[in-house]
């Protein structure tokens, strides 16, 4: 079987990226509304969260230069900070 075309794999990744992006942004607002919340620490966190990974997958894929070490502490980065406790305001 034939290697698959850098520039062609660039592309899917960039058209799965931004579906990525997209339906998930879709989930975050449909579940504001469904709890019938306007934006907060933890919405801003989900949205963050929706719109970094994607890009961090399309830039690991179109990039072959960029190094292992790099995308393992940019994950590292990203799960710190969903895992991290926002400051409860009720209390």
């Amino acid at each position: 079987m034939d290697k698959i075309p850098e520039g062609l794999l660039s592309l899917v990744a960039a058209v799965g990226a931004i579906i990525a992006m997209l339906v998930g942004m879709w989930f975050v607002f449909e579940r504001l509304k469904q709890k019938q919340q306007g934006f907060g620490a933890n919405s801003l966190k989900a949205l963050g969260l929706v719109l970094f990974v994607p890009t961090l997958v399309l830039i690991s894929v179109a990039r072959k230069e960029f190094q292992s070490e790099t995308l393992a502490a940019l994950l590292g980065t990203v799960a710190g900070y969903v895992l991290s406790r926002s400051k409860d305001e009720d209390t």
